[in-house]
């Protein structure tokens, strides 16, 4: 200690010298130094690391400490971790600890899906980076890209992100067009070349794929390295817990605005009003209940074996014949009908779509249905859905908590048309609501509520429709 040093201090430079070189040769026979040294060179020189000598240094020399204190008591798995993440240099552990805080700390899918995209980028050092998410409903891969506006939808199982779904392997490809599961048709439309690519499974706690993150061209370099698979490896077990709680998050906002909407309806519908008025009361709520772009109410007219709607735009009559079309098909057999892809089913007319520009894509078309005193039922009406919009704005298809929600609501409809016959006892001189939405007048209306009565509950609305027609012939 302090002795020591005022020895060396009265002592001169000689024996100064001979002093220190007999302290640093004691404590490098006490430490084994030289061994030490030479174990660091040879590990260097047998593993040839991609990372810094320095780096790989500090490695082997946590593991060799590791080992001593572990004593045999850490097993191989928990070894072989420990191994991995020691060859993360700390300044790339302090980044990937600063993208996960960012990651695990939003919760709006679509803001959740960007900042996967660009802390990935940062973290790994990368010119692009792909996000693919599974959707169940759909069963499709949706990718979300740092070079793309809109989301595309892929099918699992295609392309190198599919396989990866698909087997949950890493997949690191050093020079992509030498690789013959790369699909070069991304490049040759745009112009951009594909270097190397790094993508990795996102498993979820429970061990299900929830989708694929994919690295592409790495900066300043020509390769992904052992570090950059480690580093995304500990990233997508945060991804997956991001996503989840985003789905959560969609989810809960999906059932708050359902059950909003709903209420509105209930409400809307609570009113005493008129059937044409109910019918566009159901057709401009009804799509929120399941985010639909477009939603139609037909009624049934038996006696002329018509549909019937009104036009939320012009509030003009639209008629069509009872067989007509999907929402025919579905009055006349009083079924529901659910279609993901309306050009792929051979019921759907496309001239409607050529005449008007519009695109349909996915149809739930649902029977409002009154029970027969003889049992069994009958289409009073179809609610026809047209384009489910999803959160992230894209079109899919309706699911089984949309079509759910849609009998639940139909049944509630059917109640409230059944009830709308009984308001033609209330008619004075004037012409009913009712009655202009079938061109009848007061008397037509009431002589619909004898036929109502006659038949037991038959279906007034339609029987009222052709006594107004055959007034008008005579």
């Amino acid at each position: 200690g302090s002795r020591a040093a005022l020895t060396m201090v009265a002592a001169g430079p000689e024996e100064v010298e001979a002093e220190e070189r007999k302290a640093v040769e004691a404590y490098c026979a006490k430490h084994d130094i030289n061994g030490l040294v030479q174990d660091l060179v040879e590990g260097l020189l047998r593993d040839r690391p991609e990372t810094k000598p320095k780096e790989h240094f500090a490695h082997l020399l946590r593991m060799q400490v590791l080992k001593e204190q572990a004593a045999g008591a850490v097993s191989e798995v928990d070894m072989a971790e420990a191994a991995k993440a020691s060859e993360v240099p700390g300044r790339l552990l302090i980044n990937l600890f600063e993208a996960t805080k960012n990651i695990i700390s939003e919760i709006v899918p679509k803001d959740t899906i960007s900042i996967i995209i660009q802390e990935t980028i940062k973290l790994l050092h990368v010119d692009r980076v792909s996000l693919f998410v599974y959707d169940k409903r759909i069963d499709m891969l949706v990718l979300n890209a740092s070079n793309l506006e809109q989301p595309i939808r892929v099918k699992p199982g295609q392309g190198i992100a599919g396989h990866v779904f698909q087997t949950q392997e890493i997949v690191n490809i050093r020079n992509c067009y030498e690789d013959e599961r790369f699909d070069k048709t991304f490049d040759t439309q745009t112009g951009y070349r594909t270097n190397n690519l790094l993508t990795m499974p996102i498993v979820d706690f429970e061990g299900d794929c929830m989708g694929v993150l994919q690295a592409i061209n790495k900066k300043q370099d020509d390769h992904f390295s052992r570090v950059d698979e480690i580093l995304l490896e500990n990233l997508t077990q945060h991804v997956s817990i991001a996503l989840r709680n985003a789905e959560v998050y969609r989810a809960a906002i999906v059932t708050s605005e359902r059950a909003g909407a709903l209420l509105q309806m209930i409400q809307a519908l609570s009113q005493d009003l008129g059937v044409q008025s109910m019918i566009l009361t159901i057709t401009m709520h009804a799509n929120e209940l399941v985010q639909a772009d477009r939603c139609t109410v037909f009624l049934v007219d038996e006696k002329k074996q018509q549909l019937w709607s009104v036009s939320t735009d012009s509030g003009k009559e639209i008629r069509i014949p009872k067989s007509a079309g999907i929402a025919g098909e579905c009055a006349s057999n009083g079924k529901l009908i659910a279609i993901p892809d309306a050009y792929e089913d051979p019921r759907f007319n496309q001239e409607v779509d050529r005449r008007t520009g519009y695109r349909t894509h996915s149809i739930l078309a649902v029977p409002v249905l009154r029970r027969l005193p003889c049992g069994g039922s009958q289409a009073m009406a179809v609610i026809q859905m047209i384009n489910k919009s999803e959160f992230d704005g894209a079109i899919g298809k309706f699911d089984d908590e949309d079509i759910q929600v849609m009998e639940t609501f139909a049944t509630f409809v059917a109640s409230k048309l059944e009830g709308s016959a009984l308001i033609a006892e209330q008619l004075r001189a004037n012409t009913s609501e009712a009655g202009k939405a079938f061109d009848l007048e007061t008397a037509s209306a009431r002589s619909s509520l004898k036929a109502y009565e006659a038949s037991h509950r038959g279906l007034a609305i339609q029987e009222s429709a052709a006594e107004g027609d055959e007034e008008k012939d005579g």
